[in-house]
């Protein structure tokens, strides 16, 4: 069964009668045990509900009209844990004393289907392989990193079977999950001396011969913090390892998309910036396949903002704007507010913020702290910050557990949330009402990096 947590006003589910705290038991006779089962039972026109409010069981029947949403919002899905100890996870590379969610390591393949989240396939039954055939749970998301088995479990961290062989099969699975339809994207997060070179050109070569099944790989730079104590050592990706590891994405590429049709193997757009070199043209990503792995983004945002530059030609202000960003975007994103300022007199400075909390090895926007934030922040010119969306979870809370009421507070000047869509940002925070403004963040997990995913207090290991 799944608890419902809330109704959306005005659909499916409203004009039902269903109410905060029912468990649905089953949808058109078949039981419900997550939202998976769920959305596999409820895609029909008329649906029969089974309901359980308190002591009493009851059922509804409703019509759902063409293109229709059913509106209900559930409590979290009871999450995998994950059993591996990788060694880059980068939750094992954060300091004690925050909060108990962050540390809570998943490894779920409903959380791959429905959200894109990356996981490494460990963690599965054979009866999950079969539930993800027999409900056609596709794209998946996988954590691969090496198709080496000996090299996978050692950078998975995971103990080998006493003649040496790999526990988990990776290739195997990818194998009954390409035969039954299923797509797949794939990520290696690159360790200098690790998995780089020869294994990873084996790594590349493997992965090929299950096109189009295997849709697309990503080729990812570990991130390292400066809390690695008693753990692996690794070496960072310099911006000359990045250089290398972003030409054998685009030899790949190229090959690919002459025996492929399609460039199947991409360079994550970190890559890029630590070269000091722009994200190349749109054409380069195909149909964007990794762009939940921030694989285009970049791309997207600069195409985006020339293509509204007209916008700004006529926006007048006298609200003074902080943009705030981490140390690898402010390369391209400077230029942009640079011209913003110079060519409208628009009153806006990019403020980027180097990332003490964890260390300066740690560059992306998505891992910046309050504290940081507000030490940048503090005693400045403006009269509103807007920071990104993706270091604000959606409680409106930073990773070091600061709401925004805090965050503004320690900082000394009103708070609020950016977007995606920068110049979209940027003219709202101009002129938007603060009340306009958003409060909740769209922080997302990158599965092997820790990259977290909103709260889950709740969670637990499924049973």
């Amino acid at each position: 069964m799944i608890a419902v947590k809330q109704i959306e006003p005005g659909t499916l589910a409203d004009r039902a009668g269903f109410e905060p705290g029912d468990q649905i038991l089953q949808v058109n006779g078949a039981t419900i045990k997550d939202l998976i089962d769920f959305q596999v039972a409820s895609s029909e026109g008329f649906l029969n509900f089974e309901v359980q409010r308190g002591d009493e069981v009851y059922e509804l029947d409703v019509e759902r009209r063409s293109g229709e949403t059913i509106g209900l919002d559930f409590e979290e899905m009871r999450l995998r844990r994950c059993n591996n100890k990788c060694v880059f996870c980068f939750l094992h590379q954060m300091p004690g004393g925050m909060r108990r969610s962050l540390y809570f390591e998943d490894d779920d393949y409903r959380l791959s289907f429905l959200h894109g989240s990356y996981v490494t396939l460990t963690n599965v039954r054979d009866a999950d392989l079969q539930r993800m055939i027999d409900h056609g749970l596709s794209p998946q998301y996988l954590s691969v990193h090496a198709t080496d088995p000996v090299l996978r479990e050692q950078l998975l961290g995971r103990r080998q079977t006493g003649d040496g062989t790999s526990t988990v099969p990776i290739l195997d699975r990818i194998r009954l999950l390409a035969d039954h339809g299923i797509e797949m994207h794939c990520q290696v997060v690159v360790c200098p001396g690790l998995n780089d070179g020869v294994h990873l050109e084996r790594t590349l070569t493997d992965l090929t011969e299950f096109f189009p099944a295997v849709r697309s790989v990503a080729l990812v730079p570990v991130g390292l913090t400066k809390f690695r104590d008693h753990l692996p050592d690794l070496d960072s990706v310099t911006p000359a390892l990045a250089q290398a590891y972003v030409e054998v994405a685009e030899r790949w590429g190229i090959q690919s998309l002459a025996t492929l049709g399609e460039r199947f193997v991409y360079a994550a757009d970190e890559m890029f910036l630590l070269t000091q070199q722009m994200p190349p043209s749109a054409d380069y990503y195909h149909d964007f396949p990794q762009i939940e792995n921030g694989i285009g983004m970049v791309r997207t945002l600069l195409d985006s903002w020339h293509e509204q530059q007209d916008r700004l030609a006529t926006l007048r202000s006298t609200r003074h704007v902080a943009l705030v960003t981490g140390r690898l975007a402010a390369g391209f994103i400077e230029p942009l507010i640079e011209g913003a300022r110079e060519q409208h007199a628009l009153p806006v400075d990019l403020v980027t913020v180097d990332n003490d909390f964890f260390g300066h090895g740690i560059t992306v926007s998505g891992l910046l702290t309050g504290i940081d934030i507000a030490g940048a922040l503090r005693d400045g010119p403006w009269d509103l910050a807007l920071v990104p969306p993706n270091c604000i979870n959606g409680d409106g809370v930073t990773l070091d557990d600061m709401t925004l009421s805090q965050l503004s507070g320690a900082a000394g000047l009103p708070v609020a949330v950016g977007g995606y869509d920068l110049m979209e940002s940027l003219i709202r925070g101009l002129t938007a009402s603060t009340d306009e403004l958003a409060d909740r963040g769209q922080a997302r997990q990158l599965s092997e990096l820790g990259f977290y995913v909103g709260r889950r207090e709740s969670a637990s290991e499924t049973s």
